[in-house]
């Protein structure tokens, strides 16, 4: 089955399940693992990704719709931008923002229905300013549901996008030059059957025990700024007038005379040996 992302029928699929029970779910338990990460980013603008279109409000009121969804946002001009809809509506491949505009990008299961991830994610390194963050959400194809998925043919929503590993993403954030700063596991008891008593003790069981076991998984990342070397320079110290250097000339000097020396002092010895020998007859 083709994964391009132009495929519109797969981008409503995702819009049309996010609004089910199991979507409500996910996005209620991502917007409250957010929170305490959002409350320490700070910034102008913040730009949300998402193919779940947010409730549209008026000009006056830019980011409240994007406040309610992530709460702990202090960035003061949020807003959503998405193939089909929200405040901003744009394909992702090109996205209609100035080079390091942005101070927060919060990409939520974007990357996934890309048909070049990580095209996607250098043009979000594009728009991101230095120094600025990124939360990336993924559905987690090492959980027990993305497994069972994984040899399904059927590819039931919202499986059938691509599967980005942990450890994938983690690699291409780093050929970037970006900092891992934290990640987390959310949606342990998402997406089953069971009764909703028994999911909550599914979902407490496998946070404490297999916390690498929900639906999706988050990073964040921050924008590593890379400094120029320094140049060192080589520095002489230039000798004083009038001083000659001790390592240098005078050692010379000092190595030349001691031939002479030793010289004069052997012929010196002979002509005294001879003197003898001569006085002796």
């Amino acid at each position: 089955m083709s994964h391009t992302f132009g495929a519109s029928e797969r981008l409503e699929t995702m819009a049309r399940w996010w609004k089910t029970a199991d979507g409500l779910q996910l996005w209620q338990e991502e917007s409250a693992a957010l929170e305490p990460w959002l409350a320490r980013c700070f910034g102008y603008h913040a730009l949300h990704l998402s193919l779940q279109p947010l409730p549209q409000t008026p000009v006056a009121d830019i980011g409240f719709s994007l406040a309610s969804a992530l709460p702990g946002l202090r960035i003061p001009h949020a807003f959503q931008l998405g193939p089909l809809g929200g405040e901003v509506r744009a394909r992702f491949e090109s996205l209609p923002l100035e080079a390091e505009s942005v101070d927060l990008v919060v990409a939520q299961h974007v990357l996934e229905f890309a048909s070049e991830p990580h095209a996607l994610l250098r043009e979000l390194d594009r728009v991101l300013v230095p120094e600025g963050r990124v939360m990336l959400l993924n559905f987690n194809p090492m959980s027990y549901w993305g497994l069972r998925h994984a040899f399904n043919l059927s590819q039931r929503a919202p499986w059938f996008g691509q599967s980005l590993g942990r450890k994938r993403l983690r690699d291409w954030l780093a050929l970037l030059g970006y900092d891992i700063e934290d990640e987390l596991w959310v949606g342990h008891g998402c997406l089953s059957p069971a009764p909703p008593l028994l999911a909550g003790f599914m979902q407490r069981w496998l946070a404490s025990l297999l916390p690498r076991s929900g639906v999706g998984y988050v990073l964040l990342a921050r924008k590593r700024v890379s400094m120029p070397a320094p140049i060192r320079h080589r520095w002489r110290l230039m000798p004083s007038l009038g001083v000659a250097k001790a390592g240098g000339a005078v050692a010379r000097a000092q190595a030349q005379a001691r031939p002479h020396v030793r010289d004069a002092v052997v012929q010196e010895s002979v002509g005294n040996k001879e003197g003898t020998h001569v006085s002796g007859h």
